[in-house]
């Protein structure tokens, strides 16, 4: 499928650009351009997520789970990861 584009729009920009960018470079007088100030987004975190930055790291814990998993011993459920990959294959 494919979208169409309007070539108006953009020779119109490109003559806007070019003429303003031939004007500052000649130092001829523009008239000032005014710009809106943007717009102001407000962020909220929910309680669960202020309460995981404040999560503990557990070293030991760590190392032990990665003496497992090079020992052999850790417990893994081929089955659970077979289908977390699945389901992350039909995201892409």
């Amino acid at each position: 499928m494919v979208d169409s584009i309007n070539t108006n729009s953009v020779t119109a920009n490109r003559a806007r650009t070019a003429g303003a960018t031939t004007a500052q470079d000649t130092g001829a007088a523009s008239a000032p351009t005014t710009q809106e100030p943007a717009a102001s987004i407000e962020v909220r975190l929910s309680d669960e997520i202020r309460s995981s930055e404040s999560a503990t790291f557990d070293e030991a814990k760590v190392q032990q789970m990665k003496q497992a998993i090079e020992d052999g011993s850790f417990p893994l459920d081929s089955r659970r990861i077979a289908e977390n990959f699945a389901a992350l294959e039909q995201l892409i």
